[in-house]
């Protein structure tokens, strides 16, 4: 057994080295592409149409926030067209990189080489986060509860790397005029720009820094990252770069690499300590863009494998997340896409293998068809032998100002009868207090609401927040398939030798429960240092009956989770953060009350801590009662934003009363590995 784990080791190893030398291999030519394309400004295309002085109304996402959207005119074929632009990227690569988030608000959206001498209209109105001035007045009804508020959220957002809401926060906190954040909330501005690959805005704004605060104690962290964004984009005097293509055809590639290593042992008084997991995850993504005068085609390939080293059977853990080949169409927008793919929009189909293509009408209306086979979660390398599906969604864009619109209809069969047929739709709004969205899933097919989701969220003065999720939906979601739920068979196919159409839809229906969850809570700031958070949750999920040979299984009652937490910054350090917690479950079988301390620590620019405990204390129904405990310590490192090494450690220990004889289990796990991004 010790020979077969480490030739094991051995072989993965060996499989490791070939990642990193083909990762190495692929950033050697990804600069030499680098050395040879333009420095120039570069803007994405998010959309075109015919005719001039249009009335363009951009969608409302978080995606566009903080660029600058204009709208610029051009001839196509003797006609007058026009073009909605986000910019600016100073180079190809960065803008690539941040097509692929605006495709999911503009499918057919493309990048391009800025034309200084273009004539350009700005969508004042459009731009939904204006840039910090250093002349702006504070804005009035900003208490020092919004300002505590709006840093909390900008820094939880950068930990989360979520860069465009953090330069929405800070852009407001920047524009509040001079506070007790205004330093901070500039630098981080800048930092948040840079991070998110906006090296242009990033120094536009660290300068503006070291104007208004050259004595501060950041100047020098501001002075040595404008040296490094400098240092980086300077470009080579002593070779000159012969371009084979010509200026309009134009071709990089980026994407990342990671390993992460994750074993996990449990120590029971009954059984002794056992091995429960050992795995070694794999992940890689690639995407290559080729732009000509006319096309944007665009490569994908996103893969991940998992080796267990406690299976003696060995089998393929290799997946294909996502593999397709895009070509998208300059003049107007349109696309088409084949291969492993993800549905971003309408319906509840995820990834499927097939073909989706869309047609732009005007800047905001846009028809997507799309049809193939659906991606099981076993469904690794292989294509579904079973289920088929078409579909369409359509987009209405933006209207009313605030609102917009996705309709949907899919129709999905399996072995030969109808799965599903679903036709709804996703609804927005948004303006400067309110975000709503709603979605409605209604089966055609079997004349039931399958999914009925509204979430609202509220933001008052002084800091204070509101927010209310509700979700209705059939569990598992209502499909034919779920009448091989509790039998023996292994498809539909089989199941139709032994019963009529009928009797399987009845089966599906007997086989699905109806679910219901509601979320209300809020947030508010107690100082400047502190703030609460609270939230209550009830769910319950309904019976199914007995049929076909399977048992019934019971409503689960309703099932009540209440969340509080005191979230402080600055406490002990600057920058760091603590939470206290307490959480209460009431469930059918138990009664649970947790207890956290929950802390991160900047130890510097790059390195962070988090240190973590919980308590907790579980009351059952039958009369037992178990204490745990939990101690947590994780640390991530930054090299560069090139690379980042994750660390974690982590023990539970759970003693049990109120039986004959008192068990008591440990388990201690850890996870270690790295990601590098080029």
């Amino acid at each position: 057994m010790m020979l077969n784990d480490k030739s094991c080791m051995l072989r993965y190893t060996a499989i490791t080295v070939l990642y990193c030398l083909l990762l190495i291999m692929m950033q050697l030519t990804n600069t030499k592409l680098a050395r040879a394309a333009s420095r120039d400004n570069y803007s994405i295309v998010l959309a075109s149409a015919p005719g001039s002085q249009l009335e363009w109304s951009p969608k409302q996402a978080h995606e566009l926030e903080g660029y600058t959207l204009f709208v610029t005119a051009t001839t196509l074929k003797g006609a007058n067209w026009e073009r909605l632009n986000m910019g600016f990227f100073s180079s190809q690569k960065q803008a690539s990189s941040k097509l692929d988030q605006i495709k999911n608000i503009y499918p057919g959206a493309w990048v391009k080489k800025t034309d200084p001498s273009e004539q350009r209209r700005i969508l004042v109105a459009g731009r939904l986060s204006k840039p910090a001035s250093a002349s702006s007045a504070r804005k009035p009804g900003l208490t020092d509860e919004q300002l505590d508020s709006l840093m909390q959220r900008s820094k939880t957002e950068i930990k989360k790397k979520n860069y465009s809401q953090a330069i929405r926060y800070l852009t407001a906190l920047v524009e509040a005029g001079e506070h007790k954040y205004s330093p901070e909330a500039l630098e981080l501005l800048g930092l948040a720009r840079q991070r998110k690959g906006q090296n242009a805005h990033a120094v536009a704004i660290y300068e503006q820094y070291l104007e208004k605060y050259p004595e501060n104690e950041g100047a020098r962290r501001v002075k040595q990252r404008i040296s490094g964004i400098l240092t980086a984009s300077q470009p080579k005097m002593d070779k000159v770069s012969m371009e084979s293509e010509p200026r309009s055809s134009r071709l990089s590639t980026f994407g990342s690499f990671s390993q992460f290593y994750l074993k996990d042992q449990a120590t029971s008084d009954d059984i002794g300590t056992i091995s429960t997991l050992s795995q070694l995850v794999t992940y890689f993504d690639l995407t290559t863009v080729y732009e000509t005068l006319d096309y944007d085609h665009r490569f994908q390939i996103t893969v991940d494998d998992t080796r267990d080293f406690l299976e003696d059977d060995n089998d393929d853990a290799f997946r294909f997340i996502e593999t397709y080949y895009d070509l998208g169409l300059k003049r107007t927008g349109s696309s088409a896409r084949i291969g492993r793919q993800t549905l971003r929009i309408g319906g509840v189909i995820q990834r499927f293998d097939g073909i989706s293509a869309g047609y732009q009408f005007t800047p905001g209306i846009r028809l997507n068809v799309l049809g193939g086979y659906p991606v099981e979660i076993n469904n690794r390398t292989s294509i579904n032998q079973h289920k088929t599906f078409y579909g369409f969604t359509f987009e209405t864009g933006t209207f009313l100002q605030n609102w917009d619109m996705n309709l949907f209809y899919f129709d999905q069969s399996v072995d030969g009868i109808d799965d599903r047929t679903s036709a709804g739709t996703e609804v927005r709004y948004r303006d400067n207090r309110t975000s709503v969205f709603g979605m409605i899933d209604y089966d055609l097919l079997y004349k039931e609401l399958n999914i009925l989701q509204l979430n609202a969220n509220l933001f008052f003065d002084q800091g204070k927040t509101l927010y209310m999720n509700a979700f209705m939906r059939k569990t598992p979601l209502l499909s034919t398939s779920n009448a091989l739920i509790g039998r023996q068979e292994s498809s539909i196919e089989e199941l139709k030798q032994t019963l009529n159409v009928e009797q399987i839809y009845q089966l599906a229906r007997d086989r699905t429960a109806d679910s219901e969850t509601i979320t209300f809570g809020g947030s508010q700031p107690l100082s400047e240092k502190y703030q609460v958070l609270a939230d209550i949750t009830l769910s319950r999920v309904g019976a199914t009956i007995e049929s076909g040979g399977v048992s019934a299984t019971q409503e689960s009652g309703t099932d009540y989770f209440l969340n509080t937490q005191l979230v402080g910054n600055n406490i002990f350090m600057f920058r760091d953060t603590g939470v206290l917690g307490f959480r209460y479950l009431d469930t059918m079988i138990s009664d649970t009350f947790s207890f956290i301390v929950n802390t991160r620590f900047p130890i510097s620019r790059n390195w962070r801590i988090n240190p973590r405990l919980q308590y907790d204390l579980r009351e059952l129904s039958d009369g037992r009662s178990q204490n745990k405990i939990r101690a947590l310590l994780k640390t991530d490192y930054n090299y560069f934003n090139k690379a980042r090494f994750d660390f974690e450690l982590g023990y539970d220990d759970t003693s049990e009363s109120g039986t004959e004889l008192p068990l008591g289990n440990s388990y201690l796990y850890f996870l270690i590995g790295y990601r590098i991004d080029f």
